[in-house]
């Protein structure tokens, strides 16, 4: 389980809404399309949870920090 003080980075749909402490990633350049980056080396991805209006949640620890979500936005 991630660390209590360490708040979780939230998306949550229907717009996107990505929710995070600012002073916990520094600027981490910008994106071929433009879209500004922010990391902080000094911390991995702990756990992923995922639930929504008729989805089956989903949760699981990741113990070497390494997993990649993708997350498909658009108009329904």
């Amino acid at each position: 389980m991630s660390n209590t003080s360490d708040p979780p980075i939230i998306v949550t749909g229907g717009s996107v809404t990505i929710e995070f402490k600012t002073e916990d990633f520094s600027p981490n350049g910008t994106a071929a399309n433009g879209s500004k980056r922010q990391s902080n080396s000094n911390k991995k991805i702990t756990r992923v949870e995922v639930s929504g209006d008729n989805l089956q949640s989903y949760a699981a620890d990741i113990p070497n920090g390494k997993v990649t979500v993708t997350i498909y936005y658009g108009t329904p």
